[in-house]
């Protein structure tokens, strides 16, 4: 047989010509009224077979033929006709075959071959066209296929478009969607376009490639505390999950990467309404989901005021200073009350007691509404410059000038034996210092003693001595000695 193109000699058998690259049709492309025309004359040719007339002529007008005459034809006849009938299903068979889906694929691989990459993905494309959708695995290794000459075309666009109907896995099944969703990732990478790797894993979302590729799903951040209503000073922060930069906005727009970068807790401390959102940008420029919180804030009352000196131990003396907003008054208590309106109303920097006190503070606006409180706890101890015994020297000195004691021995009159003061241990008086506890004791001449029921109590640091007794709360109090 020669080329129709060139005129070259073709080898039997052969698909196409060696000398010019033409591909050989034998039959020719299939047309579906061809095959119409097909069926119609197998139809004809059955019919007639079933008429056995056919096979009989009239050998005289208005006579018939003799049938001896004629079975000698017969046979011939139906030879011919089953002749015709085998060419036309031979046809038939080569329509089928050449347009079926294995057909076209040994077309495209034939044209990849030779580098006709256009022709090897029209070839493709009709094998990918006569193969059914139920067979998924073979229909997915077409696409594959075809992807693969596309990309090495140069048509990169269209290949990932190609590529991208194999990503359901509930059609092709998990293992080909993510070898699809793996080609598309790493053509996306190369581009440097993440937004799209974002965009297709949101799409996908199959739990194993955002497992993959979870770098390219950055976790929303969390805004708290809860939003809602408050009466008191909130501080607002956001935390995330994910690495990135956290940029938010307070005024109910959309965050992005020109808003406020976050880096400390945000501070709520005036009335009225708050919208709150903030995004994570990762390094690659993907953004979470906005997230956002509404926050109300009223009867806030004013700032609590400032206490200048820490709570703690002191050893000298030490005034305490207090600061609040203009407009304000500040009240404070050294029971362990709370302070009201009706407490002490700080004027003046208050000198700190000695011994260990408890203050509260608390500002009062002009609407008296009230602050929280504040408390601080001073311990202020003067160095120890009396000891236990120049403590008890002192008591029966101070008792022998006011004629209490007759002599340094504790001698009383019109009383037998003498009085003695005995070392009970040290105390404290809240604001007014560390002290030495000494109980007043009759000594009888025979040598039983009684306690009087006196207490005293001696300054541990200046020797001041002072008569001790109880307040009505059960608390230590200090009496002078001129009230015995």
């Amino acid at each position: 047989m020669k080329c129709p193109n060139c005129g070259a000699e073709i080898p039997e058998g052969h698909l196409y010509c060696e000398a010019c690259g033409k591909e050989i049709n034998f039959v020719p492309e299939f047309d579906p009224e061809i095959e119409n025309r097909i069926n119609e004359s197998l139809s004809g040719v059955a019919d007639d077979l079933k008429n056995e007339s056919i096979f009989y002529t009239k050998r005289l007008t208005g006579s018939k033929a003799n049938k001896s005459e004629l079975r000698p034809f017969v046979v011939p006849a139906i030879t011919a006709l089953g002749i015709i009938i085998a060419f036309i299903v031979v046809l038939i068979f080569m329509f089928d075959g050449k347009n079926n889906a294995g057909s076209f694929e040994e077309q495209a691989e034939k044209y990849y071959v030779e580098g006709k990459l256009e022709d090897a993905i029209t070839a493709i494309d009709k094998a990918i066209e006569n193969t059914s959708d139920e067979s998924a695995d073979e229909k997915a290794e077409l696409i594959i296929k075809k992807y693969e000459y596309q990309m090495e075309a140069g048509k990169a666009d269209e290949a990932l478009i190609t590529i991208g109907t194999l990503s359901d896995s509930s059609v092709y099944g998990d293992d080909t969607a993510l070898y699809a969703i793996d080609r598309m990732i790493a053509n996306y990478e190369e581009a440097g376009d993440y937004d799209r790797i974002n965009e297709l894993l949101i799409n996908v979302n199959m739990p194993s490639t955002n497992e993959k590729y979870k770098m390219y799903l950055p976790d929303d951040p969390e805004i708290y505390p809860a939003e809602g209503e408050y009466d008191e000073v909130i501080n607002v922060g956001i935390k995330d999950s994910s690495e990135g930069s956290i940029y938010y906005t307070v005024n109910g727009g959309d965050p992005d990467e020109k808003s406020i970068l976050y880096s400390n807790e945000l501070i709520l401390e005036e009335e009225g309404d708050y919208s709150i959102k903030a995004v994570l940008i990762n390094k690659y420029g993907i953004k979470s989901n906005v997230v956002s919180a509404a926050y109300h804030l009223e009867n806030l009352g004013p700032e609590e005021p400032v206490i200048m000196e820490d709570s703690g131990d002191y050893s000298s003396a030490t005034m305490i200073v207090a600061v609040c907003d203009p407009g304000c008054r500040i009240f404070y208590t050294t029971d362990g009350s709370d302070p009201t309106i009706e407490s002490t109303e700080y004027i003046n920097p208050i000198s700190m007691p000695v011994g260990t006190t408890t203050f509260k503070f608390v500002t009062v606006d002009d609407e008296n509404n009230y602050s929280d409180i504040v408390e601080k706890k001073y311990h202020l101890s003067y160095t120890t410059l009396v000891s236990v015994e120049q403590a008890r020297e002192s008591i029966m000195k101070i008792l022998f000038k006011l004629d209490i004691l007759l002599d340094m021995n504790g001698s009383v009159r019109g009383e037998e034996g003498h009085y003695d003061y005995v070392y009970s241990g040290d105390i404290e008086i809240a604001g007014s210092g560390e002290y030495y506890k000494f109980t007043e004791t009759h000594v009888y001449n025979d040598g039983h003693t009684k306690d009087t029921g006196l207490l005293y109590a001696v300054n541990k640091h200046d020797g001041k001595v002072n008569r001790l007794g109880y307040d009505s709360s059960g608390n230590y109090t200090l009496i002078t000695i001129s009230n015995r």
